[in-house]
């Protein structure tokens, strides 16, 4: 469904996004594109949308250039970041109108509203001026707008900002079901934990590069080099004693009723240490993990690449 082939982007003198290269099947799923702000996501994402050309190499959509491209453009909706809906203006005559600019008209431009306002949870809000609206509301209604014409890839920008808890699994369950019906979805977001419950795939960028791609579980697995911190509860000498003959072992500091570890080759330790405690021969009561997840991933790939 998508394809780039070291696709660049430069905004005069300056590099947006460097040469990069991925592709992304067809059929539904969630893909996270992820990093900080100034990362590059908003201009591959550009590239991708359509909204501009790349300085360099290749961008393929359904097999075809996106840029000022309409059968693409067609098959691909777009949620962009931030928010600057009219707020005088009522949601569905937006609706209406942004559905005609996609040349919807007559019966089918009013199908193709209930269906997206009915997907969005907002069909008996519809008649709400913007004003008058949440944030999450707001955000819901521009989802609506982006599926109006069933499109088969859906880009969001950042569609987490602002939102509060509630509203964002909200709209993580309303893209879970798209995904589910056949749609990929390719979110853009800072935010991480979030996004690495809701995608099957991500890319991970930083200053303009592509550090990672692969699954949640993939990408986990580029901190065996790195040590990764254990918190060990129970009797702090005992389990210190433990820790010190073993070979994975990099540091180790006390804490009260606990220590903390930081070891090498997680995958080989953790199975030792589950057995001494099940045998009766470390006295453990708790293992929390302190940074087995995506943000220690990404700081650690980013301290790489810094």
């Amino acid at each position: 469904m998508i394809s780039l082939d070291r696709a660049s982007l430069r905004y005069g003198p300056i590099l947006g996004l460097s040469p990069t290269t991925f592709e992304l099947p067809d059929g539904g799923g969630i893909t996270g594109l992820l990093g900080p702000n100034g990362a590059g996501k908003s201009s591959l994402l550009q590239l991708i949308s359509g909204l501009l050309p790349p300085s360099g190499g290749d961008v393929k959509v359904f097999g075809e250039a996106p840029f000022r491209n309409p059968a693409v453009l067609a098959r691909l909706g777009l949620v962009p970041e931030g928010d600057r809906l009219p707020t005088g203006l009522r949601a569905d005559r937006w609706l209406r109108m942004m559905g005609e600019l996609s040349g919807l008209s007559g019966e089918p431009l009013k199908a193709s509203m209930a269906r997206a306002l009915a997907i969005v949870g907002m069909a008996d809000r519809a008649y709400l001026t913007f004003a008058r609206m949440s944030k999450g509301m707001r955000q819901r209604i521009r989802l609506a707008q982006a599926l109006l014409h069933e499109p088969q890839l859906l880009i969001l920008d950042e569609p987490f900002n602002g939102l509060d808890p509630e509203a964002r699994l909200t709209l993580m369950d309303l893209l879970r079901r798209l995904a589910e019906g056949g749609v990929r979805v390719l979110v853009s977001s800072h935010i991480l934990g979030e996004v690495a419950q809701l995608t099957d795939r991500i890319l991970l960028l930083f200053r303009g590069r592509l550090l990672a791609e692969g699954s949640v579980g993939e990408i986990r697995q580029l901190l065996d080099r790195h040590p990764v911190e254990l918190r060990l509860t129970g009797e702090p000498q005992e389990l210190a004693r433990w820790a010190v003959e073993q070979p994975e072992l990099a540091a180790l500091r006390m804490e009260e009723g606990a220590i903390v570890v930081s070891v090498r080759s997680p995958r080989d330790i953790l199975p030792r240490l589950q057995r001494a405690a099940a045998g009766g021969q470390l006295p453990l009561r708790a293992l929390d993990p302190l940074d087995l997840n995506l943000d220690a991933v990404f700081q650690y790939l980013t301290k790489d690449h810094a």
